[in-house]
């Protein structure tokens, strides 16, 4: 058995890690909530996005996409989240997945692979799973989308922002129906919806991954050039030992996700989504104590807007609750374990 990347997907991290950075570099988290700039990315930054394949990258071949497996996807994603993206395209991945799942046409497909149809998915109004319907749900992850699909094939256009912690995703409400932009769908079956529920989580999981990442290198590295009584505060032992114990939880998350990201193309549905279960309540844990322990590691500008420190933590904070924090997982994977019968 092969435990880690190949070749080709070490190479897809470093091609996808360049472009983040590059899109992240023209972005503005400003000086003050009133200031950052928009989550949608210009019409530039977009043609790149697809330029790269990334809203294909999922897609079945004969709907247009690049048919990766979603441990390719996850590669990509923990990019996006070591970078902060300001853009899409987790929003359009996810949502991508559960128009395929849906069973779709491929005409609508190919135009969201080829960055022709920009679509959210509707979740509902406490990011907690898809919405059945268009009534009450948020489009999330939403910035620069123009349509979101409901469960019955209804198309709705999109409002403005809500108000968010999030600073680099947007959540909008869905409006008016656009008919003539309507599609087929038809319900999952048990498997196929399974599945969609795992590979979501593991996207949640890889963009976790990637924030926390990123909050703690940056942490440390403030730590061996701030001084304090003449020395750098990362020789002081208590923050070598939470440094420490922060890369424990980022490496033990990057197993996790590797895992549940495998098991969503190798293992039976219900094994997928519980692995997927399994990442994301760690994850969710990990990933906002990691963020949290940056903010202390950094100091008095941690707790400034100065410091990107607040978008690590307010990120992944979403993360954690989209689609179910590691409560909601827990007690889902105690049921399993413990109910009569298991």
């Amino acid at each position: 058995m092969q435990i880690g990347l190949d070749p080709e997907q070490r190479a897809l991290g470093k091609a996808s890690g360049a472009l983040a950075a590059d899109l992240a570099s023209g972005w503005d988290r400003g000086r003050g909530p009133s200031d950052v700039a928009s989550a949608a990315p210009s019409d530039a930054d977009w043609a790149r996005i697809v330029e790269a394949g990334w809203p294909a990258l999922r897609l079945r071949e004969e709907n247009g996409g690049l048919g990766a497996a979603a441990v390719d996807v996850a590669v990509l994603v923990e990019q996006l989240g070591r970078h902060s993206v300001a853009a899409p395209v987790i929003g359009t991945l996810v949502a991508a997945e559960q128009l395929q799942a849906l069973g779709a046409p491929a005409e609508t497909l190919e135009a969201i692979a080829a960055g022709e149809l920009r679509v959210a998915p509707l979740l509902d109004a406490g990011l907690l799973g898809f919405a059945p319907s268009a009534e009450g749900a948020l489009a999330w992850d939403s910035a620069g989308a123009t349509l979101a699909y409901a469960p019955d094939g209804s198309a709705h256009a999109l409002g403005e922002p809500l108000p968010t912690a999030d600073v680099t995703r947007s959540v909008r409400r869905p409006g008016a129906r656009v008919t003539d932009r309507d599609t087929a769908l038809r319900p999952p079956a048990g498997d196929d919806r399974d599945r969609l529920h795992a590979f979501v989580l593991t996207l949640l999981v890889a963009d976790l991954l990637g924030t926390m990442s990123a909050a703690l290198d940056a942490a440390v590295e403030h730590a061996t050039t701030r001084t304090q009584f003449g020395r750098p505060i990362g020789s002081f032992q208590a923050v070598q030992q939470i440094a420490a114990e922060d890369l424990v939880s980022v490496e033990a998350t990057r197993s996790a996700l590797y895992f549940s990201a495998w098991a969503v193309d190798a293992l039976p549905p219900a094994e997928a989504l519980r692995a997927a279960r399994t990442a994301k309540a760690f994850a969710s844990r990990s990933g906002v104590a990691v963020c949290q322990d940056a903010v202390q590691l950094f100091g008095g500008i941690g707790m400034t807007w100065e410091s990107p420190a607040h978008v690590w933590l307010r990120r992944a904070q979403t993360d954690r609750t989209s689609f179910g924090d590691e409560h909601a997982h827990q007690a889902v994977l105690a049921d399993l374990d413990l109910a009569p019968g298991a």
